[in-house]
């Protein structure tokens, strides 16, 4: 696998294309359950288990 290297920041440029910063619908809904799974797992599990092990 070669690397080539590119000289000019035009030449460089040809490889970004983002069009926006905007972060799609489906990624935040991935975010937010897995925020809401972390909760869920804190409050079941974590909290229970550290007050018999700090006992």
């Amino acid at each position: 696998m070669s690397h080539e290297p590119y000289d000019t920041p035009a030449e460089e440029n040809r490889f970004h294309t983002y069009t926006t910063h905007n972060i799609p619908w489906y990624i935040r809904i991935m975010w937010v359950v897995f925020w809401v799974l972390a909760i869920y797992y804190v409050v079941k599990w974590a909290v229970p288990m550290a007050k018999v092990f700090f006992k």
